[in-house]
């Protein structure tokens, strides 16, 4: 009987500072994220290129947030040597499900998207609205730290510039990276 007592003490001593403990993510608290990651444009005539992302977000209940992301990607045009880069910055709502360690997630927002295009010494903008849609997970390997997995699809329409004209502008992004909670 004192063996388990003594047990039972231990272990309540240890769980304590766990138990008091507030959850991340939680109601009013911000996270900061990048990652990197592959950009597969849908224009036939665009090559896949690499992707850079940087979020920032708000937590409205533990489960919803708002998001900030600002990213770009390299799409050079196949044997052209023309360099056609999308910069966006996208404002998303962010759902997810608490999984222990493992919160999968859902997202959709709305964007802006600005198409940049070098062929030589010439450069050539487009600016287009557009939206996305994706998913992905965070695995927390702290309480307030996660490694991210993301795949979204941005839809962006007709590309148009003196340039180079693109009848397609959507691509996809498949993208891991990192994210630190802060706040509360």
């Amino acid at each position: 009987m004192r063996q388990t007592s003594i047990i039972l003490l231990f272990a309540f001593v240890l769980a304590s500072p766990a138990l008091a403990q507030r959850r991340a993510p939680n109601t009013g608290m911000g996270g900061i994220g990048a990652s990197v990651g592959a950009a597969l444009p849908a224009e036939s005539n665009l090559e896949n290129g690499l992707e850079l992302a940087g979020n920032i977000e708000g937590y409205l209940t533990p489960r919803m947030s708002i998001r900030g992301q600002l990213g770009t990607a390299w799409l050079d045009v196949t044997g052209r040597g023309v360099s056609v880069r999308p910069l966006f910055f996208d404002g998303n709502i962010v759902y997810n499900w608490e999984g222990g360690q493992w919160h999968p997630y859902v997202t959709g927002g709305v964007g802006f998207y600005r198409y940049h295009v070098e062929r030589g010494s010439a450069e050539a903008d487009d600016k287009n609205a557009g939206f996305d849609l994706g998913g992905g997970f965070e695995y927390f390997f702290r309480r307030r730290a996660t490694i991210t997995g993301e795949l979204l699809y941005h839809n962006v329409g007709d590309v148009m510039t003196r340039l180079a004209a693109y009848p397609d502008g959507s691509f996809w992004t498949f993208a891991i990276g990192g994210k630190a909670y802060f706040g509360r």
